[in-house]
């Protein structure tokens, strides 16, 4: 049996004016395409299955008691927040290409790069990645067709005019190359039902 992944995730609720299957041309899409799943990993563990039951716990001891309060508020706020405000567009090419928000500076990207590291050393995770670039994933694309979404003017209005709302942490494994078989356990619970109801709907809308 082969040794699971760990993905360590902070769900997002990315409200947009129009559906993002919209803006991106379908020639272009490969695999995942838009994600649909939005959220911001926090740590990624490869050929590694992180033991989940304590993982609130050490998030609390790496933040200290007031910090951990303060994230945790946030996961079980309403607030929605300008997209703009927190991320910016940008882009990630490998054997794909895809279209991004990275983090911009700010007290939330200094947690999570504190959350990172903390688990990093606890876990003795490595990455093939110089650093921690906490980002929300757009979309999957085929090589060399990312430029032109970064420098659309309609991909640019349609995330002016949307916010988001953090949600819960949960933590998914699976095998390399099966993200529809991973196996996902919510860590916290806040918004767990409408979350479920808003992305089976999201899905279905992209198949009809």
């Amino acid at each position: 049996m082969n040794t699971l992944n760990s993905c360590l995730m902070w769900a997002i609720n990315l409200d947009t004016p129009v559906d993002l299957g919209c803006v991106f041309d379908s020639s272009d899409l490969k695999d995942t395409g838009v994600e649909l799943d939005s959220h911001v990993t926090l740590l990624y563990a490869q050929g590694e299955e992180i033991p989940k039951d304590n993982l609130i716990s050490e998030i609390h001891e790496i933040l200290g008691d007031e910090d951990f309060e303060w994230f945790m508020g946030l996961c079980k706020n309403d607030t929605f927040y300008e997209t703009f405000d927190l991320f910016e567009l940008g882009t990630f090419e490998n054997d794909s290409d895809y279209v991004v928000l990275k983090m911009k500076q700010s007290e939330v990207l200094n947690k999570l790069r504190l959350i990172n590291k903390g688990l990093s050393v606890k876990y003795g995770v490595t990455s093939k990645f110089d650093n921690y670039i906490p980002h929300l994933t757009l979309a999957e694309l085929q090589p060399g067709t990312a430029k032109k979404y970064i420098e659309s003017q309609t991909l640019q209005g349609v995330l002016k005019d949307s916010a988001i709302n953090f949600e819960d942490i949960l933590i998914s494994y699976g095998e390399d190359g099966a993200p529809e078989d991973r196996k996902h356990f919510y860590l916290t619970k806040y918004k767990v039902i409408p979350r479920f109801f808003r992305i089976f709907h999201l899905k279905k809308d992209s198949i009809e």
